[in-house]
């Protein structure tokens, strides 16, 4: 469908010289592109905030010689994962700020690196998924043979891939994924291109926390809305999780089928 659809564009482009955009639709395709711009100036101080976390539980502090090497050669590929990403998040955002919307291959160009740049997002997330299996097999010290091991290990990798598929499912959609659509959805509109009626939700509890916050703050307003959220939720879900594994552990130790002294040993010895 995108094949066929730079196909159509391609040859209105070369049938005639490029179209100017009339300043009404370049009106509309900046409201996204601007909201784009400040999340992603938001998303990059929320890094910023954030990344001294990765120092906590220094790799540098475990006694094992082979643990702390994998640790940190870890670390190092975490940190490369996020330069490289970033690199490109800083490429997008300068290209946002000096695209000209004036013609219609502007817009043709401008739709394709966003979609491009959106499946990259995605894929950086995604790669998060190994890394989470090694850090969980690092808690444990990579042994399997330890009583509950296996249960400690998957309770930490379960945790990571449910916080991972968060930021996938909501974090992308109300961050980017809505605003990239928006200008999509324009440029195919604008180039006759047959699109579907998008379905009218009402606004969620961020967006409205986000637009009261931008309005009295600025982007600053929107970073604070942001990083709220984003403990909020973390906590939410932590909490949550927690309330679950809870309630399983106390139903097996009352069905006898988890020994609690034996739990308490396992989880001593990973201290």
């Amino acid at each position: 469908m995108e094949l066929e659809n730079f196909k159509e564009l391609w040859n209105k482009d070369n049938r005639q010289s490029p179209p100017e955009v009339s300043l009404e639709k370049q009106n509309e395709i900046h409201s996204p592109l601007q909201m784009l711009k400040i999340n992603m100036e938001t998303e990059f101080w929320l890094m910023v905030i954030t990344l001294p976390m990765l120092l906590i539980g220094s790799p540098f502090s475990i006694n094992d010689v082979n643990i702390r090497t994998i640790s940190i050669c870890v670390t190092i590929l975490t940190l490369a994962l996020i330069v490289y990403f970033y690199s490109r998040f800083l490429k997008l955002y300068k290209m946002l700020k000096k695209s000209s919307i004036n013609t219609n291959y502007d817009l043709f160009n401008l739709r394709t690196q966003l979609l491009i740049s959106k499946e990259i997002y995605i894929s950086y997330y995604i790669s998060y998924i190994p890394l989470a299996l090694l850090l969980s097999l690092i808690q444990i010290n990579f042994h399997f043979d330890m009583e509950y091991n296996l249960a400690i290990f998957g309770f930490s990798f379960l945790i990571t891939l449910f916080l991972i598929y968060i930021i996938i499912r909501y974090w992308i959609h109300y961050m980017y994924g809505k605003y990239i659509k928006e200008v999509v959805l324009l440029v195919d509109e604008l180039n006759g291109i047959e699109v579907k009626p998008g379905i009218t939700t009402k606004k969620t509890w961020f967006e409205r926390s986000q637009k009261f916050f931008m309005t009295k703050y600025g982007i600053k307003g929107n970073v604070l809305n942001t990083i709220l959220w984003f403990i909020s939720v973390y906590i939410l879900i932590i909490v949550f999780l927690t309330a679950v594994f809870s309630i399983i552990i106390i139903a097996g130790i009352k069905l006898h089928f988890i020994d609690a002294k034996s739990l308490l040993n396992a989880l001593n010895k990973l201290n």
